[in-house]
């Protein structure tokens, strides 16, 4: 941004020496017309490169941000007032010039072309390029604007949809809490430790975009034992992590839903459950794969496909065109999703 202010900087200050310089360019190829050379009109040339410079950048960044949208009628009422000044600049100039050129303008029938026409034409071409170096700053003003926008509206979706995950996680939690008490189970005081940890987690870990993958494995081992202690028949469930994708960065909380239906889905009270979870490496970035033995439910489940939109809306804005979700029932009768997130640019 700072570059971008001094390239232009530079670039005026380049455009204005030019035209200061250019009626004296004639000299490097005439070299004898340097004894013609007359003070007051290089003088009157500064004068008039001033005055357009001035209103140049006044209206740019004065007029121009100010009553180019809303008021029109004064910006036009503005504009015609430069005009005029600039028409009586060129008037006084043409009448206290010592070699009497109004005079000679007057003899000739030109004085109107030299006092109207030229600075009209000179004067509407410093407002036009004025103007449309406005507009284009105020297109990309826009642009920014609209990025930024769209960067809070993400940001605030985002969470939102953490704020829907935490609060259902924790209802499931509290209930397989109260159903240890209930059997008066000597696992309760542990369930509990483990849900202080998983609060804290959620509470004080997940408040920045990304985690480290073993905040999260963490998390989830803890969640793991937790369902585990409630299982009527004993069975196998695994987690299984290659060492390498365990410091990649993730975006918090994004898992655990894939494991809550894990256990909804494959665990009842007839068959024991078997259901495995993996994280493994890819080129340029993670796969996790959660599979279970899909086992009959009699109990109702309403809104249950709340979590499931919410990891897929994230997944939309956090990793959009970059990543990869399969839900699919295998051909051996087991639920399996597979999850690839593209984390090479993260």
């Amino acid at each position: 941004m700072i570059g971008r202010f001094f390239r232009k900087f530079y670039l005026h200050i380049v455009i204005w020496t030019i035209l200061l310089l250019l009626p004296f360019i004639t000299y490097l190829y005439q070299p004898d017309k340097i004894a013609d050379f007359k003070v007051y009109s290089a003088l009157s040339h500064l004068v008039n490169i001033v005055f357009l410079a001035t209103h140049f950048y006044l209206h740019c960044y004065v007029v121009a941000p100010t009553y180019f949208f809303g008021r029109r009628k004064i910006f036009v009422l503005l504009i015609a007032i430069g005009f005029a000044t600039y028409v009586a600049l060129n008037y006084c100039i043409v009448y206290f010039n010592p070699d009497g050129e109004l005079a000679h303008l007057t003899k000739e029938n030109i004085l109107f072309v030299r006092l109207v026409i030229g600075p009209g034409i000179i004067y509407s071409l410093c407002m036009i390029t004025s103007s449309m170096i406005f507009l284009y700053d105020e297109q990309a003003r826009q642009k920014e604007l609209n990025k930024q926008i769209a960067l809070e509206k993400t940001t605030a979706e985002l969470t939102m949809l953490k704020l829907q995950i935490s609060p259902h996680f924790l209802f499931n939690t509290l209930n397989n809490i109260r159903w240890l008490i209930r059997k008066q189970s000597p696992d309760s005081e542990d369930t509990i430790v483990k849900l202080s940890e998983m609060l804290r987690y959620i509470l004080y870990e997940v408040d920045g975009p990304k985690v480290e993958l073993f905040k999260e494995i963490d998390h989830m081992r803890n969640f793991i034992a937790l369902q585990t202690l409630r299982l009527p028949i004993p069975g196998n469930v695994a987690l299984d992590i290659e060492d390498k994708v365990k410091n990649r960065m993730i975006p918090p909380l994004l898992f655990i839903h894939f494991v809550e239906n894990a256990f909804k889905y494959g665990v009842d009270s007839k068959t024991a459950p078997q259901i495995q979870f993996q994280f493994q490496e890819t080129q340029g970035g993670i796969i996790f794969i959660s599979r279970n033995r899909i086992l009959q439910h009699t109990e109702p489940r309403p809104n249950e496909g709340i979590g499931l939109t919410n990891v897929r809306r994230r997944l939309q804005l956090l990793y959009p065109n970059r990543h990869d979700l399969s839900i699919r029932k295998t051909d051996v009768g087991d639920f399996e999703v597979t999850l690839k997130l593209m984390t090479h640019e993260d």
